[in-house]
């Protein structure tokens, strides 16, 4: 009786052993970066900001340009200035464009 006892017991945990549990499904998120490069500019009266405005561009160029060209036009007005950030996220793996290289015109 102990033998067959002994038996049932080790044939009980084989087969609890031999079929795992199902695996939990994987979610796949795709996780994107951005498409364009963003230009937060800053405007400041008498060295506080006044307001922000932001854009989009297809090119870190043409995001770089427009930045300078604001800087260069809110210190025409006495007492004014501005100043900016362009960015744009990147994700691990993401391919680089020819927008995304600065170069030269």
């Amino acid at each position: 009786m102990k033998n067959y006892l002994w038996i049932v017991l080790v044939a009980l945990l084989c087969s609890c052993a031999s079929n795992p549990p199902p695996a939990a499904p994987v979610q796949s998120t795709a996780i994107e970066g951005d498409k364009y490069w963003t230009l937060d500019f800053f405007y400041f009266y008498k060295g506080k900001q006044t307001h922000t405005k932001a854009f989009q561009f297809v090119s870190r160029r043409d995001c770089f340009d427009t930045l300078y060209q604001m800087q260069v036009d809110s210190r025409k007005v006495p007492q004014h200035s501005g100043s900016g950030i362009c960015m744009k996220q990147f994700v691990e793996g993401q391919k680089r464009t020819e927008h995304d290289v600065l170069g030269y015109r």
